[in-house]
């Protein structure tokens, strides 16, 4: 109800509960121009026990707000499903 049939819950939700460990998103910007990434976040990885997890990729909802906005007025939302996105 809260999303109004534009997300799909369910194949959200696979990628936080099958998936190990949790996601790195970083943000950058060059002008107006704002990017994601997102990777499997590490700590600490021992050389000899590190494995690929490449293909690990989460459905990230995110919100922001612009400077023609404040929090109450308008928010803006964002589905990162994949390894970047603008």
């Amino acid at each position: 109800q809260i999303t109004n049939g534009t997300l799909d819950v369910k194949k959200l939700m696979k990628t936080w509960v099958l998936h190990k460990g949790f996601p790195l998103v970083t943000i950058s910007r060059k002008g107006k121009i704002i990017s994601l990434h997102q990777e499997k976040f590490s700590y600490r990885v021992e050389p000899d026990n590190w494995t690929s997890d490449a293909s690990y990729l989460w459905d990230i909802p995110l919100t922001y707000t612009t400077n023609r906005c404040n929090f109450t007025r308008c928010i803006n939302a964002y589905l990162l499903d994949q390894k970047s996105g603008m």
